[in-house]
């Protein structure tokens, strides 16, 4: 747990909106000290399309809040999502021959070479976080601490969350670019899911989707575990753009009327079909609008979302799991009919699907969730992580070892 912690800061570096929270941790109390949001240049479905751009839009953010919290900052946390980060999980076992099971002669071996393994088959890939879900012995036994046990064999079940170099060396020149020092990149999935887990204690499978401008993201926690996550190329900006075409619409109005007067979920009985007058914020051109031919277009392209979702999901369909609870993000969240049309859609089913709200956010509106997120790691860390990965090998072995206290 981190007690203390200079004003820092934290970039959510999303494809419609950059979110930056500076905020300070003083004996275990998380204060935040400012906060500002831009719109975002130089990026497409979290992928950095332009430097100059992206540095100067994260230059001016990062100048607004120091100026509001009256300091300056030196160090930033960045959390990306983009589609060209992967989830994977796998296995490393190692033979122990009926001895006791030592601490890194076995146990950090064990992780040292399954993380080794994956670097020679992706060797154009960097981890970013990797995770040791559970340790067990002669195949059949899952332990909680293997250490002084004794076993034939010993294995550990790991997830890890990767990206190619490439991504990771663009992120690190966009830094490169300002006056700040990038500490690390941490996945906003990753976080987002952790938060809503750690406050649903009574849960022991919940799924986080961020229904985001132009992806969506989804990220599984079961009994204390970060087993999944995945991301879907299509978020709200879709739905916008398919209002804009079908109904002969710029993009303004198409996204006024997505978020004022669409209902996705069209076996709602109580919908009501007018005629919508779209005055194009204040000009005299006027254009009816039927709320009927809006519902359907809204309604189309949200199932092939959560189509999309279920494929990804289909593992624990074909298993018959189901999640205690989804916790729902992001502004494609909040167009109306989205929690009812999600939980009659989805195939794995869920006791219940509701708004995502932490017990963190305070005054904070929704667009700060992934920041939240991030300061809640930082604070709080998550026991499965092996931290410091990028680290000395002295530093791993302490670090990893933090693991079984």
């Amino acid at each position: 747990m981190l007690n203390n912690l200079d004003p820092t800061g934290i970039i959510d570096l999303g494809s419609y909106q950059i979110k930056f929270i500076i905020f300070s941790i003083n004996n275990s109390e998380i204060k935040i000290l400012s906060r500002s949001i831009l719109k975002t240049e130089g990026v497409k479905r979290g992928i950095v399309t332009d430097l100059d751009k992206l540095s100067n839009v994260i230059k001016k953010i990062v100048s607004n809040a120091e100026e509001e919290a009256k300091l300056q900052i030196q160090k930033i946390y960045l959390s990306p999502s983009p589609l060209n980060i992967f989830s994977t999980s796998y296995c490393y076992s190692k033979n122990i021959g009926g001895y006791e099971i030592e601490d890194q002669k076995d146990v950090q071996f064990l992780i040292n070479s399954g993380v080794n393994l994956f670097r020679e088959l992706n060797d154009k890939c960097n981890i970013i976080h990797l995770f040791n879900l559970n340790f067990q012995t002669d195949k059949i036994n899952l332990i909680d601490n293997p250490i002084g046990l004794v076993a034939d064999s010993l294995e550990s079940y790991m997830h890890l969350i990767f990206c190619k170099k490439n991504f990771i060396k663009n992120l690190q020149k966009l830094i490169l670019k300002t006056y700040l020092k990038l500490e690390r990149i941490i996945y906003a999935p990753y976080t987002l899911g952790l938060l809503g887990h750690l406050e649903s204690q009574l849960s022991d499978s919940i799924m986080i989707l961020d229904f985001g401008h132009e992806k969506t993201s989804i990220s599984i926690f079961k009994n204390d575990k970060f087993i999944f996550s995945a991301t879907v190329p299509l978020g709200s900006w879709h739905i916008t753009n398919d209002i804009s075409k079908s109904l002969n619409l710029n993009l303004e109005i198409a996204e006024y009327l997505k978020k004022t007067h669409s209902y996705c979920d069209e076996s709602d009985k109580n919908l009501t079909y007018e005629y919508i007058d779209s005055d194009n914020f204040g000009s005299k051109l006027f254009k009816k609008v039927s709320n009927n031919i809006l519902n359907k277009i809204v309604n189309s392209r949200t199932e092939e979302i959560i189509d999309f979702i279920n494929k990804e999901l289909f593992f624990f369909k074909v298993n018959e799991k189901f999640f205690n609870k989804i916790l729902i993000t992001g502004e494609g969240s909040k167009i109306k009919g989205f929690e009812s049309l999600l939980k009659k859609k989805l195939a794995p089913q869920s006791l219940k699907v509701e708004k995502f709200s932490s017990k963190l956010k305070s005054n904070l509106p929704d667009n700060y969730d992934v920041c939240l997120s991030v300061i809640n790691l930082l604070h709080k860390s998550y026991k499965m992580e092996v931290r410091g990965i990028f680290n000395t090998k002295k530093n791993f072995f302490e670090k990893f070892f933090s693991l079984f206290d």
